[in-house]
């Protein structure tokens, strides 16, 4: 699914496959696709919502808890920054004892004036 505000392409289900370690989320990411930064995971987040904290007439499919983060916390490096899309808050864990979902993105850029909402519908979205 496109985001039309960001032009990020995420994949429909937000579920790779069960939690997984941080070492683990990179290594399952297919080609094409990426483990999103945080400020991208946070660009989905609508603070009006929670359970998921995601705007109502989201696409997705498969939606969990806590997502990996491809960031690295600046401060201890064995943590990288998670988000927590029920509460819609960030936060960080360990990278190899913290098991978390994995939500794939990709660079896109949505074709202008066709898409109706925040997300519009991408035939190469997974």
């Amino acid at each position: 699914m496109r985001d039309i505000l960001t032009g990020l392409l995420w994949g429909r289900s937000a579920d790779l496959g069960g939690p997984v370690a941080w070492e683990e989320a990179l290594r399952a990411v297919p080609p094409g696709w990426r483990l999103p930064n945080i400020n991208e995971l946070e660009s989905l987040i609508d603070c009006a919502h929670y359970a998921p904290a995601l705007p109502r007439s989201h696409p997705f499919t498969d939606i969990r808890d806590v997502y990996w983060s491809s960031t690295t916390s600046a401060f201890e490096p064995d943590w990288a920054w998670a988000l927590d899309l029920d509460k819609g808050a960030v936060g960080v864990g360990q990278k190899r004892e913290a098991r978390f979902f994995v939500w794939l993105v990709a660079e896109e850029v949505c074709p202008a004036g066709r898409c109706p909402g925040k997300f519009c519908a991408d035939a190469n979205a997974s």
